[in-house]
């Protein structure tokens, strides 16, 4: 991976990072936290303004509205108080080194465990189906 694409994604983390450990910095105003809230719940939120079936729009809303959303939140929170978090945020992460490979097994087992019952209910009806 090129180092400009590995920076870009680690700082995007700890960009991330930052925000949640903002939530409780007792220094971020409330219209900030409210922002980045609204910012967390639109990028984990299955609904999307523009649903992903529509061919390019689809995903373009992915790609536009939740960075965009990011950066008014990150630019709402006072740039000394966003730099605190964003390094409580790195020593958090170095921390958690485990923690996330134990949640990315985590992930790998339960869609390889979604993937077998898939094969085995598509299974099922083919079976059903030719009888």
């Amino acid at each position: 991976m090129p180092k400009t694409i590995k920076n870009l994604l680690l700082n995007y983390r700890d960009s991330i990072g930052a925000l949640l450990v903002a939530l409780k910095h007792p220094h971020v105003p409330m219209h900030s936290k409210m922002l980045i809230i609204i910012a967390l719940a639109y990028a984990l939120s299955p609904i999307d303004i523009i649903p992903d079936f529509i061919p390019i729009l689809g995903y373009l809303d992915d790609a536009v509205i939740v960075p965009f959303l990011f950066y008014v939140a990150i630019h709402s929170i006072p740039q000394s108080v966003f730099y605190q978090c964003k390094q409580q945020a790195k020593k958090a992460f170095k921390k958690s080194i485990g923690f996330m490979a134990l949640g990315i097994l985590l992930a790998v087992l339960f869609w390889g465990f979604m993937a077998l019952l898939l094969f085995i209910l598509i299974k099922t009806i083919l079976r059903i189906v030719a009888v």
